[in-house]
């Protein structure tokens, strides 16, 4: 089966860090989010796979090539303008041809049995399957109803409390799909247009379209708050991914951590990096060749490549900095809170929770 990742978006959700990479090469923990993703599908036998791309697709092809070194075959389509869901899958028509196909949203943090929904997607004689998972609150979300044979009945956009059945599993999009040629062949080529609201209610009404319930780990990580969280249930294991790091301090290669520096709890460091005299680093993600200074605390933040923490400073609660971004002695950053990629932090300068250093 083929895979298309949707990774088009500009990820405005996470501005500034998406200024200068696109939301899938975000890293998460030890590489970029979409790889977590290419391991799921490498992982259940999916190793044909497309990337459709928008914004700075460039980034894309230079990490994965063509898919070799991951052991995948790696191919790309450019939407010339943002095609919405449904488009963007049309877009990569001429690569999928007259296959099955499975889609999946580039913002999504999961550990799905991908194998056991194309298995009750073939059992079902689906035209096409969309995976669901629970939530306490579906009113942020478009709430989908099944019936006794996991049909879907009706997708409730944003339901109101009123709207709501006492007892019923409230059940929301997981951004994963399971299409067959014919529900590829119901998207129009060459505009724009939603998979789940132009296509998916078509197959509903006429009985074609399935749900697959699911309680596997699944997150949005289109925000600071969400992407930071991700890091933590990776680090803890409670997302179950590709990478070794589960529980306790992990280093890469080259490393230098001081006798009297202090590393602990659910913590990488990344290759080349350096924890100097003092400091104290706890929680955190530390990316490859940064250098925390003497004396500087590091806990329950993100900090990217390359970044340079001076003498005594402070980067505390769920702070995320990007790449070459430069915190000066003594400077205090209580999160949550973003400092952009190659920003700068002066010795004189607080940064105040929810605050965007520029």
């Amino acid at each position: 089966m083929k895979a298309v990742v949707l990774v088009g978006g500009q990820g405005t959700r996470l501005r500034p860090l998406t200024d200068t990479r696109p939301k899938p090469m975000m890293n998460l923990v030890d590489r970029p989010f979409v790889e977590h993703q290419i391991d799921l599908l490498a992982h259940h036998g999916v190793r044909d796979i497309v990337f459709s791309c928008g914004y700075r697709p460039d980034a894309l092809r230079e990490h994965f090539g063509d898919g070799t070194a991951h052991g995948v075959r790696m191919r790309y389509v450019v939407d010339p303008e943002p095609l919405g869901t449904a488009g963007a899958v049309a877009n990569a028509g001429d690569i999928i041809g007259a296959d099955e196909v499975l889609v999946l949203n580039g913002d999504i943090l999961t550990d799905l049995d991908l194998g056991a929904v194309i298995a009750a997607h073939h059992a079902r004689g689906a035209e096409a399957t969309i995976v669901l998972t629970p939530v306490e609150d579906p009113s942020a979300y478009g709430l989908v109803r099944l019936d006794a044979d996991q049909r879907v009945t009706e997708f409730l956009e944003k339901p109101t409390p009123d709207q709501l059945i006492p007892g019923e599993p409230f059940l929301i999009n997981a951004g994963t799909y399971v299409l067959s040629p014919a529900a590829v062949a119901r998207i129009p080529r060459g505009r724009a247009s939603s998979i789940e609201r132009e296509t998916f209610p078509v197959i509903a009404r006429e009985g074609g379209l399935y749900g697959y319930p699911s309680d596997a780990y699944w997150r949005d990580i289109g925000t600071h708050g969400s992407y930071l969280d991700a890091h933590a249930d990776v680090l803890a294991g409670r997302a179950r991914t590709q990478t070794a790091v589960n529980g306790g301090a992990h280093a890469g290669e080259g490393v230098d951590v001081h006798d009297e520096a202090d590393v602990h709890g659910h913590t990488v460091l990344g290759g080349g990096t350096r924890v100097r005299k003092g400091a104290r680093v706890t929680d955190s993600v530390v990316g490859a060749g940064a250098d925390v200074g003497e004396g500087a605390r590091v806990e329950r933040s993100i900090l990217g490549d390359g970044v340079r923490v001076g003498r005594d400073a402070s980067i505390t609660g769920l702070m995320v900095i990007g790449d070459d971004a430069v915190v000066a002695d003594g400077a205090r950053l209580e999160g949550p809170g973003t400092v952009p990629t190659g920003g700068r932090v002066d010795e004189t300068g607080r940064v105040w929770p929810n605050e965007e250093v520029a």
